[in-house]
């Protein structure tokens, strides 16, 4: 039976169900430029997948050298072998990465193309091309061993480089994934500039090349726009959401680039909206809790941090 709130025209369209793919562990921890012990990295995600999330994103097969903070890789993956209840893709730029993720276990991936060939050359060393030409080495090599190949496309509305990007680029890029066999197509507003007036046309045109089933939306929350595109990805008809307990990452090449929006507020609007997500909030606050300690600092999700003061505020009366 539909729930009485989602019977409304403003939301009829909004799915009953919202996936929630959890990036913390790695696009979360990438730039920390102390390095997280491995032990707390695997406590972080054996947390996160006890909260009910499915999908945690659990590290990366890139150059230590780039991201000293996930040289730790094989060893995380070695050790969630056994976690069950969750599916753990790792990022792998290249061929030479795949190899690697696939020797010590991983058994999903994940690809990153840019929709800006100057944020491409910049974070890839590569252009757009040669970038979905290492794609579809990946794809091609994945296929014989039935590994999923995500994919992330980053500066979906707007780049640091090169200001606006055409919903026409990030189409051709999604296009590209779709034809190569990429399992979903993560469209990520990666310094945060969108609001619903420059996603919707985005979501259009990769809509018209790309089955709403292949799509997922990550976004940032630099200028607090994260929940309002999230709610209108939703009222498309996208049902999976990335985001980041906390609100933990950033983007490195992009300036005040404050991270990924909070899983925490984004279970919270999903369960104001009667949508189902499986993930209970109480034990994903527990995770944030955790890894926030471990840092040093405040969360960056407003809804733990309001609960978090109405529970104090409780225990004092």
């Amino acid at each position: 039976m539909i729930n009485a709130q989602r019977s409304s025209q403003h939301l009829k369209n909004i799915p009953n169900f919202v996936r929630i793919v959890e990036v913390g562990a790695r696009d979360g921890l990438q730039n920390e430029k102390v390095i997280v012990p491995t032990d707390v990295k695997i406590e972080l995600i054996k947390l996160l997948v006890s909260s009910g999330l499915s999908v945690v994103e659990a590290t990366s097969f890139v150059s230590p050298k780039w991201v000293p903070q996930l040289a730790d890789a094989k060893d995380v993956l070695k050790a969630i072998q056994d976690v069950e209840g969750a599916s753990f893709p790792v990022l792998t730029p290249n061929l030479k990465g795949f190899e690697a993720a696939v020797a010590a276990g991983a058994k999903e991936v994940a690809v990153f193309p840019a929709a800006s060939e100057s944020f491409s050359k910049a974070n890839l060393n590569c252009g757009i091309e040669d970038n979905l030409a290492r794609c579809r080495d990946i794809a091609s090599a994945s296929r014989s061993l039935r590994i999923p190949v995500r994919g992330y496309i980053s500066c979906v509305v707007g780049c640091p480089l090169e200001g606006k990007i055409a919903p026409a680029k990030v189409a051709y890029v999604a296009k590209s994934l779709y034809e190569m066999g990429i399992s979903e197509i993560s469209l990520g507003d990666t310094i945060g500039v969108g609001t619903p007036g420059n996603v919707i046309p985005m979501l259009e045109a990769v809509l018209d090349v790309v089955p709403i089933d292949k799509l997922a939306v990550h976004f940032h929350d630099t200028y607090g726009q994260a929940l309002s595109n999230i709610l209108i990805s939703l009222q498309m008809g996208i049902s999976t959401v990335d985001s980041s307990v906390s609100g933990l990452g950033g983007c490195p090449y992009a300036k005040g680039a404050t991270g990924n929006v909070a899983t925490e507020d984004v279970v919270y609007m999903l369960n104001g909206l009667g949508v189902k997500t499986n993930v209970d909030l109480g034990k994903l606050m527990l995770a944030g809790d955790f890894i926030c300690k471990h840092l040093g600092r405040a969360s960056g999700s407003k809804v733990a941090t309001a609960l978090n003061k109405v529970t104090n505020s409780a225990s004092k009366l």
